[in-house]
């Protein structure tokens, strides 16, 4: 007989109850997540029902009136294929809520990445697959189209990048630069790569131009609003934590089964989440 896994409970796991074993009074979040069939819905401690249930996935709670909940519905979409047959698709669209169930942006982007230390800073890439960087009120920080791709904010900065990437081959015009908060070039868009650094608490990151390698401090960069280069591989990347993050991918095939960590995925995607639908 073959040997059934056992997968254990992990932090990304949800833990369902039905309400008449559940003390909503003593839940510390202001909005309380709950399913519906297959939707998911919010009430309050009152158990009344705030948001109707309509989504498929929600991340992140609610414990304080400055907090965002990020909450997704499914975007079928198909592709004909010989013979007359559609090959149909599914992926998330993504939106936010507030406190108090009020939507702030409807789900209708691909990418919503809060900035981390930032509540009302996000990076987005809607329909067209085309790239901004919004505040909560729905104001352009950048607007979108004015870079072919944008990372997430960590340390006050987020990685943006100029060009594409086809078939793993880089054209002549992909280049890599780093932005602040306010949409200011930081380093400007001249570089080959720029490691990826949002969300993995490092305070470091490396920078590559030609045959030059190097890494820069986060948070001396943001207030230098410059590099002086050299072509010393410095040991101050943060290099410890590599290797180790796992959750931002789980239920692909690359991570679930290959076991690839979310560093390795991101660096073999050369962290553009273009590519990220067909990780498979």
């Amino acid at each position: 007989m073959e040997k059934k896994e056992i997968l254990p409970v992990h932090q990304y796991t949800k833990i369902l109850v039905p309400a008449s074993s559940y003390n909503m009074q003593d839940d510390k979040r202001l909005l309380i997540p709950f399913t519906n069939g297959d939707n998911i819905g919010f009430a309050n401690k009152e158990g009344e029902i705030v948001v109707k249930p309509q989504f498929t996935m929600y991340y992140n709670d609610c414990y304080d009136e400055s907090d965002y909940i990020k909450v997704a519905v499914d975007d079928l979409y198909g592709f004909p294929r010989c013979g007359g047959r559609v090959a149909t698709y599914k992926r998330p669209l993504y939106g936010l809520i507030n406190y108090k169930g009020e939507t702030i942006f409807e789900p209708s982007f691909y990418c919503l990445i809060p900035a981390i230390g930032n509540k009302k800073l996000y990076t987005v890439q809607n329909k067209h697959l085309v790239y901004a960087v919004l505040n909560i009120d729905g104001t352009e920080v950048v607007p979108y189209g004015k870079y072919s791709w944008i990372d997430g904010f960590d340390n006050g900065l987020a990685r943006v990048k100029i060009g594409n990437v086809t078939n793993g081959e880089k054209d002549n015009e992909c280049k890599w630069g780093l932005i602040d908060e306010n949409g200011k070039e930081i380093l400007p868009m001249e570089y080959d790569n720029i490691w990826t650094f949002y969300g993995k608490k490092r305070v470091t990151t490396r920078i590559i131009k030609g045959n030059v390698s190097q890494d820069i401090v986060l948070s001396e960069i943001l207030g230098m609003g410059k590099v002086q280069e050299n072509d010393n591989h410095s040991n101050n990347y943060d290099t410890n934590g590599y290797g180790t993050n796992y959750g931002e991918y789980a239920g692909s095939y690359a991570q679930d089964v290959e076991g690839y960590s979310d560093d390795v995925i991101d660096d073999a995607f050369d962290g553009d989440p273009n590519a990220y639908w067909n990780i498979d």
